[in-house]
């Protein structure tokens, strides 16, 4: 029942239970810290959003806020543990987005679920005393579309931190991306290029460094054995140039081309491959959508052998459907 969930939604205010697939950046494609890489988790949560209603922000600046409690399997040396996280969007003036985003791995099998504990997954130093196994990972976001009658272009990006310091995030992985919009035919057509980067230095005091991304000494950052935020996982690059048209009213097509890097330091435990691997993924997907029915077809073809994860180079085909009611 991945995707499935009950909510109830009152003024401002909704209110949920579930296993909702979330995809938190201004990226369609990735996201560093959750992802659809992963399944979702089972959770409660509650989403506020609303007008900001002050004379001097513009009439549609708005606000979201986001805030769930759930459980991942097998992050806590194979059994369950806890996962909170937190998102905040901020629509100060047309085009101009920002995201807070926070998760914490928290509880499971010989720890601490109770009210300090839960006090520091939500807000207070977990890098010492009795609430210092909790993993917080944090980071922002910013998207800006420029107008249309400058340059139909947006630009994104996202910066996330595995560890923090002074309640900051550090270790930071980085994602930035540029979408051009064609205007000027009936259909649009977008193209995107996006770099995401999961590889962290080593810094002077030795806190951060290679295979920080993504593990913890408590926890690992999955649910289900994947990892929740990008698909490349610690240690990686990608670098992609996606090609988004609408032929007709009904139907779309997109093409992907991506140079990725897995492992880059040949770490034996890393989840993907015990060695580095670089290739390219090329992909071609079509979509029909008639009213509330549609029909999704993808073929990809993949260079590189990730022997970790039983992926194996060559060619790959998927279907898939859905009907909203």
């Amino acid at each position: 029942f991945d995707g499935s969930y009950l909510q109830y939604t009152k003024g401002i205010a909704t209110y949920g239970v579930g296993k909702v697939d979330r995809h938190w950046s201004f990226s369609d494609k990735t996201s560093l810290i959750l992802s659809n890489n992963a399944r979702p988790s089972e959770s409660i949560y509650l989403k506020l959003e609303n007008r900001f209603g002050y004379d001097w922000l513009p009439s549609k600046a708005n606000w979201s806020f986001e805030v769930f409690n759930g459980f991942t399997k097998g992050s806590l040396n194979g059994s369950k543990s806890m996962l909170l996280g937190m998102r905040a969007i901020l629509f100060p003036v047309e085009g101009l987005q920002f995201e807070l985003v926070q998760t914490s791995q928290w509880g499971g099998k010989g720890h601490s679920t109770g009210i300090s504990a839960l006090a520091a997954a939500l807000a207070f130093d977990t890098n010492s005393d009795s609430n210092s196994n909790i993993n917080k990972m944090a980071g922002f976001g910013i998207s800006y579309k420029i107008p249309k009658m400058i340059i139909p272009l947006r630009i994104y990006g996202q910066a996330i931190g595995e560890d923090e310091a002074g309640n900051l995030p550090s270790c930071l992985a980085y994602l930035a991306g540029l979408e051009w919009t064609n205007t000027k035919i009936k259909y649009p057509t977008i193209v995107g290029i996006e770099a995401t980067d999961t590889r962290v230095d080593t810094t002077t005091n030795g806190n951060c460094g290679p295979n920080t991304m993504y593990n913890n000494n408590t926890y690992g950052y999955t649910n289900y054995g994947k990892t929740m935020g990008a698909a490349i996982d610690t240690e990686g690059t990608s670098l992609a140039l996606n090609v988004r048209s609408r032929i007709s009213q009904k139907i779309n097509i997109e093409f992907v081309t991506k140079l990725v890097v897995v492992n880059d330091n040949n770490w034996s435990g890393h989840r993907l491959s015990t060695k580095r691997q670089s290739g390219f993924i090329n992909s071609l997907g079509v979509s029909w959508v008639k009213n509330n029915i549609s029909f999704n077809g993808d073929t990809y073809y993949q260079d590189f052998n990730l022997d970790k994860a039983n992926i194996k180079s060559g060619y790959g085909v998927s279907f898939s459907s859905s009907i909203i009611f």
